[in-house]
């Protein structure tokens, strides 16, 4: 009874981390989350400086206990607006349904640190996440760390690639280290769930508001 109960805490926890694309803080009170942050931002912002990247790449040899969780979605519309949807922070409420509300905090050069607050759900409540965003490799890779939270370590990735026709493939990329008590493999299996909600709600935003332009195209020429 123990052991069950133990795996659907664990279970209910990665779903929650990989639904807003970086593990959420629980927080009481939010001073303490806050203070916590500004020690992780820093620690963040000595790594950059030390010109190491704030992810592990996809693909690569990871340290023990790290499991890697990957999807791929091809989306009707060009890289440029699907990268911009994924670096308008502040409108991540309207396309990923866990999220309440996202502020970016911070801007430093090519990293963005951003706030994010998410809805009254199951298992979670009063959470806040913090991460960094490294957009310097624009429009083709966006890396980010998360900043604090119940794991070890989360980071993640958007890769984007051009097809013909104007679409794109995107690779939505997760690792994370739940510590001893999971092995990775149960991790990734747990991840890849959630993951491939989150890339249909980008895809069904992105070519949502592609629609309205391409109709007011059709009529411009009409009327011409």
């Amino acid at each position: 009874m123990k052991e069950r109960r133990q795996f659907r805490t664990v279970s209910a926890s990665l779903i929650c981390c990989a639904a807003l694309l970086s593990c959420p803080l629980l927080v009481s009170p939010a001073s303490f989350a806050k203070q916590k942050h500004d020690k992780k931002e820093a620690a963040a912002e000595a790594a950059v400086a030390d010109g190491r990247m704030p992810v592990y790449e996809p693909g690569k040899k990871l340290p023990k206990g790290m499991a890697e969780s990957s999807v791929d979605i091809t989306i009707s519309t060009e890289p440029t607006r699907v990268w911009n949807a994924l670096i308008k922070f502040e409108d991540y409420p309207q396309i990923f349904k866990r999220i309440q509300t996202s502020e970016v905090t911070k801007r430093e050069g090519d990293l963005v640190y951003v706030e994010t607050y998410l809805k009254p759900q199951m298992f979670v409540k009063n959470n806040v996440q913090h991460t960094v965003t490294n957009i310097a490799d624009s429009p083709r890779r966006i890396n980010w760390k998360q900043l604090d939270g119940n794991f070890k370590h989360v980071d993640g990735s958007w890769e984007l690639f051009a097809l013909d026709g104007g679409k794109t493939k995107l690779t939505y990329t997760l690792h994370v280290d739940a510590g001893p008590v999971v092995p990775p493999s149960m991790v990734s299996f747990f991840l890849k769930f959630v993951q491939n909600e989150i890339v249909k709600q980008l895809k069904q935003y992105v070519e949502k508001e592609g629609k309205p332009q391409q109709a007011s195209k059709v009529s411009l020429r009409s009327e011409i």
